[in-house]
């Protein structure tokens, strides 16, 4: 597993989705300056090994507490978002002993279908070889908000960079974490779950509306929950100050 630890203070373990630590950018030196901030890259993505699908998300959450063992970290703040908020939940189901605050950003327990066909779909547009422009452009109208694109230069610059990753994704690990959220349901043990926890979701996110946030914090004892205006499913991205 590939990770960096940047900053000093009470450790902070960052868990992305379908990003390499590269998508924690406009968030590392903000939190590192309080923290003691854990990134890494999960399996299949980044400079992480790419192992053999199937994955799943627990065994993503227990590569997590493996590389906090490893490294020292008895015990940690976690901020998961999307994929990497089903990761943070089964984290605090699996090893409450490790969390001692867990942030869920964009995320859910479930998929609803309308979700779970958007994906598939997605990922046919991938695997029938699809112009990856066209299937990443697609992917964004679901990610972001109305303000993003009013701004084609920043639209386009954001499609490049994600087409020219400086680590490229291996096929075979995309398609596994994708498959491990798919098949992915928490919704029945979230009451497990005992850490201090916070939901943040944009009110105008399409890929995981804000339903499947307030079903996540009512299953979660005492979670709090905030719906950000204005902000969509990529508003870590589009405007970070206002989630950091």
């Amino acid at each position: 597993m590939y990770y960096e630890v940047h900053g000093e203070g009470e450790p902070l373990v960052l868990i992305h989705g379908i990003f390499d630590i590269t998508g924690w950018a406009q968030q590392i030196p903000f939190f590192a300056e309080s923290y003691k901030v854990i990134v890494f890259d999960n399996r299949g993505i980044g400079r992480t090994d790419t192992t053999k699908p199937p994955y799943t998300i627990e065994q993503m959450a227990d590569d997590t507490a493996g590389l906090m063992e490893a490294i020292g970290i008895n015990r940690a703040h976690i901020l998961g978002y999307s994929m990497g908020g089903l990761i943070a939940q089964e984290l605090a189901i699996r090893y409450p002993e490790r969390v001692k605050g867990l942030a869920l950003a964009a995320s859910y327990a479930r998929l609803n279908p309308i979700g779970l066909d958007r994906t598939k779909l997605l990922m046919r547009m991938f695997q029938e070889g699809v112009n990856p422009e066209m299937v990443v452009r697609n992917f964004f109208l679901w990610g972001f908000s109305d303000r993003f694109f009013e701004n084609e230069g920043q639209v386009n610059a954001a499609i490049s960079n994600f087409l020219n990753p400086p680590f490229p994704h291996p096929p075979e690990g995309l398609e596994g974490q994708v498959q491990a959220f798919l098949h992915y349901n928490g919704l029945n043990r979230l009451h497990q779950i005992t850490a201090p926890t916070l939901v943040v979701t944009g009110r105008e996110d399409i890929l995981t509306p804000v339903k499947l946030a307030e079903e996540l914090a009512a299953g979660i004892p005492n979670a709090r929950l905030i719906i950000i205006d204005d902000a969509a499913h990529g508003f870590i991205f589009e405007d970070p100050a206002r989630f950091n």
